[in-house]
């Protein structure tokens, strides 16, 4: 009887312990988080639209002044900078650039813009009055090659990063990234990479980020850190991206980097050890570039795009919980 007893009680025992092996435990957060490129299960936000014009073409370089009105490039029927507040709406600013429009924009904290010429082959500069300068032309390591600069960003000591594709897929020729040193002289920073596009600095400045291409779905962030000329260090992979023709990108206080992903109409929020742990998505999947506000909209990012024919430009905003660095 004792043994008969003790018998049910192991299988009774036996029958709990299976049922809850197979009924799982609970997963722990870090199981949950997208492995590499993977988009998949990662929070997605819906940005809004803000504004839209049909003669912005492809709409581009998204830059925050002191005031908080955004600036972005504009590439169609009106080529120059166009600007946007929640007070005045939409305008056109300066036309400027007029080749094919300006691509990149980046504004200093004296309401400085600086600007890629891409048809022009060359950095420009507009003062707050509109007065426009060149800070850097000639500089083509492959004349023959070059695209024109892309995209750029300044550092506070006044060093300009620019990135010229000269294509922007893994058969392409490499691009090339320039460095412009705070006294005007201009040097090949990196020609490793195909296609490099977007750039943007680390918030303490001593990183710098590039996307690029390796084929018409699968992107790569690079990174460098900067010796203290601001010369490259090592590059090392931060980043592979799947799903995602690279463009322009921002950075938040956290240290994570905001990707545009032209063609997807998505941008994806990429953790300091390379994973997607967050998404953006917008209606018009040209999506080119972001930027985040300054002041009272630091939280949020604005976001640049076109359709897919790059006849009509829009500009969205998607509110987040997370500062951003310009």
């Amino acid at each position: 009887m004792r043994t008969e007893h003790t018998l049910c009680i192991a299988f009774v025992i036996l029958v709990v312990c299976v049922t809850i092996a197979c009924s799982g435990s609970p997963v722990r957060p870090e199981q949950e988080k997208p492995a590499g490129g993977d988009a998949a299960a990662t929070p997605v936000i819906a940005a809004t639209l803000v504004a839209s014009d049909k003669s912005w073409g492809n709409t581009e370089g998204p830059a925050v002044d002191s005031k908080g009105t955004l600036y972005f490039t504009s590439r169609g029927t009106f080529k120059g900078i166009a600007a946007w507040s929640e007070r005045e709406g939409a305008r056109q600013y300066l036309a400027v650039a007029t080749k094919e429009g300006p691509g990149g924009l980046w504004i200093d904290d004296s309401d400085n813009i600086f600007l890629t010429a891409t048809g022009e082959r060359k950095i420009l500069k507009v003062s707050p009055d509109k007065k426009v300068s060149v800070v850097a032309e000639n500089f083509e390591a492959n004349p023959s090659l070059s695209k024109g600069p892309n995209d750029l960003v300044v550092a506070k000591t006044g060093t300009i990063y620019f990135t010229d594709p000269n294509g922007y897929y893994g058969d392409a020729p490499n691009g090339t990234i320039y460095r412009i040193a705070s006294d005007g002289r201009t040097s090949v920073f990196s020609e490793a990479i195909t296609g490099p596009n977007g750039i943007v600095l680390s918030a303490d400045e001593k990183t710098l980020y590039v996307s690029h291409n390796v084929s018409k779905s699968t992107s790569k962030i690079e990174k460098w850190p900067l010796n203290p000329d601001g010369s490259a260090g090592v590059m090392n992979e931060l980043a592979t991206v799947n799903n995602c023709v690279a463009d322009g990108m921002a950075v938040d206080r956290e240290g994570n980097l905001w990707l545009t992903c032209y063609s997807f109409g998505a941008a994806h929020r990429i953790s300091p050890d390379g994973r997607i742990v967050g998404t953006i998505t917008t209606e018009q999947k040209a999506l080119t570039n972001c930027i985040f506000g300054r002041g009272a909209t630091n939280k949020t990012l604005y976001l640049t795009s076109s359709d897919m024919e790059r006849v009509t430009g829009y500009v969205y905003k998607a509110d987040l919980s997370v500062p951003g660095i310009r």
